[in-house]
């Protein structure tokens, strides 16, 4: 532990680059396309990656987005001790990406189904535990964020249209989506990743539940 001596209305911190700080992104994209004839088309694609460094967004929970820019007002990295087990994967890391998505015109009907599917790993996230310490209490990650990760997400939308009205330039459809076919219930959120405490873990935002909605878009002109 780093304990700091001098009084904290003494302190001057400097806004720069500091030494460690870096981002490093390693990936592999894979995607098949079969363009539009005989009523389909489709697109697919896998991506295989890894997202790793030290950024201000290092110290962030599992729901916080993964940023490089250091606020005026930001503090990790002030304390030595915020460092800690800090290097490694990035908020933002999921090895696994995969992706459909296709339309079909329905024969003599003029409605166009499409989906699109989607799978992604959980975000990476680690314990960590609040100590006191003579410059104030302080968040130390006791292990290397990817140690966790949340659930991974899968993500079915469906989508029906039919054009009602194409006459002289003006166009109505008609669009009835279907979201999170499947129902995913993948966690978000934690209630907190402080190891010591009775919520450690415990989710408390979700992925939307299924839905559906219904649109009308209108055109003119040509």
């Amino acid at each position: 532990m780093f304990v700091l001596t001098s009084p904290a209305a003494g302190r001057r911190f400097l806004l720069t680059n500091p030494d460690g700080y870096a981002l490093r992104y390693n990936g592999l994209v894979m995607v098949a396309e079969k363009r539009h004839s005989n009523g389909w088309q489709a697109l697919t694609s896998y991506t295989y990656s890894r997202t790793s460094g030290l950024q201000a967004s290092s110290g962030g929970t599992a729901a916080d987005a993964q940023i490089s820019t250091v606020a005026p007002n930001a503090t990790f990295g002030r304390d030595p001790n915020n460092l800690t087990n800090a290097y490694g994967r990035l908020p933002n890391d999921r090895p696994h990406m995969f992706r459909v998505m296709g339309t079909v015109d329905v024969p003599r009907t003029g409605v166009i189904v499409g989906a699109n599917f989607q799978y992604f790993s959980g975000k990476p996230w680690a314990a960590t535990a609040q100590v006191s310490l003579p410059q104030g209490d302080q968040r130390i990650l006791l292990e290397p964020r990817g140690t966790r990760r949340l659930s991974s997400q899968s993500l079915l939308d469906l989508r029906a249209s039919r054009v009602v009205v194409n006459y002289r330039g003006a166009r109505v459809e008609v669009l009835v989506d279907l979201l999170n076919v499947l129902n995913e219930t993948a966690e978000e959120s934690l209630a907190t990743d402080n190891q010591f405490s009775t919520n450690f873990g415990l989710p408390t935002l979700f992925v939307d539940p299924r839905r559906a909605m219904v649109a009308v878009r209108f055109g003119l002109g040509r």
